[in-house]
Parts: C-alpha cells; structure tokens; sequence
C-alpha cells in the first residue's frame, strides 16, 4: 500500500498533504474556537446589561411616618419572639406553663428538676430541666402533641417508658423525660 502511495507525483501528494491540515484547522476553529467567542460576546453582554441595571438602582427612601410604621412593626414581631424566648432565667414560668399543660392533660407529675443552662450562641441560650411524670398512653400522646402548641419552644431530647399496674391493674406508663427551653441571653449579665 505505501508503493502506491508513493508512485502518486510528490506535488499532488503534497496538495492534499495540505488541504488535510487545512481541513483539520477549519474544523478545530469551527467546533471549538467558534463557541468560545460567541460565549464570551454572550457574557459581555450579560455583564453590560447588569452594569446598566445596577446603575439604575436607587435608594429607598421612606418619609417619617413609613420608618416610624416599620419600626412598630418591627417592634411588634421582637415582642412576639420574647414571648417564645423569654430575656430572663425563670424556671417557674417555664414549671407553671409545661407542668400546668401536663395537670390539664390528665398527666400527674411527680418531679420537676432543673438542669441549669448552656449558652448556645451570642444571642440565646437552651434551658434544661428533667421530668418524671405517670400517665396512661392515651394522656402521654395528648400532652406531647398540646407541648407543641405552647408559647414557648420546647425540645423533648430524650424520654424513656416503663410501665407499671396500679392498684385496679391499671397500665401506667412512668416516664422520666429530658426537655428544654431557649430563652434570650441578658445584656451584661447571665453567661
């Protein structure tokens, strides 16, 4: 095969030497070099369009009476979260809400122990406390479902369940419960 290729006239082999190479650089620049221009083009005239828009952009300006119904607005939701985080370490809050729900759900508590408090971040910190309290089944799945929709945030972190008969032969479940609170941390003060 090389005989052949080597009695065609040195000239023509040469032409098409060279249309070859010809070939292979047009379609290099066509397949590759060509999209990569037209996605730059396509960038810088994102890029105009966006320096246009910000150039555009002016400042909001609020009169008095907007800025002051912003901020009462503003005032209002910090209330609202005081409420869910209290600003003060006060466990007979917290006693009087989750053991009053645990009365009204039919739960009688046989213990309320604070666990004392860890400083999460800058702003807030979690307040523990322990519970030991007997129920039926039934009043457990009650309170625990009501402890969701109390005004404050509170996290159950573990529990565990023992049953026991009573007197009437009664199932009673005695469970001991790990919970806690957030509460927002005082300025200058508390840890």
């Amino acid at each position: 095969m090389l005989d052949r290729i080597f009695k065609i006239p040195f000239k023509f082999r040469l032409i098409v030497e060279v249309l070859i190479i010809v070939l292979i650089g047009g379609a290099y620049y066509y397949f590759y070099y060509t999209p990569k221009i037209e996605e730059i083009d396509k960038l810088a005239r994102e890029y105009d369009s966006l320096a246009i828009k910000i150039s555009q952009l002016k400042p909001i300006e609020l009169s008095y009476d907007q800025f002051k119904k912003e901020v009462e607005l503003l005032e209002e939701q910090f209330q609202m979260v005081l409420k869910i985080l209290p600003n003060e370490k006060n466990f007979n809050v917290l006693y009087d809400e989750v053991v009053g729900l645990a009365e009204k759900s039919g739960v009688k508590v046989t213990l309320f122990q604070p666990g004392g408090e860890s400083r999460v971040d800058e702003f807030h910190s979690r307040v523990n406390f322990s519970m030991n309290f007997q129920t039926t089944y039934v009043e457990l799945i009650n309170y625990l479902y009501r402890l969701n929709y109390l005004d404050k945030i509170i996290d159950i972190n573990s529990f565990s369940l023992s049953p026991q008969k009573d007197k009437d032969g009664t199932l009673i479940l005695n469970v001991k419960a790990s919970l806690n609170s957030y509460r927002f941390n005082v300025p200058g003060g508390g840890k």
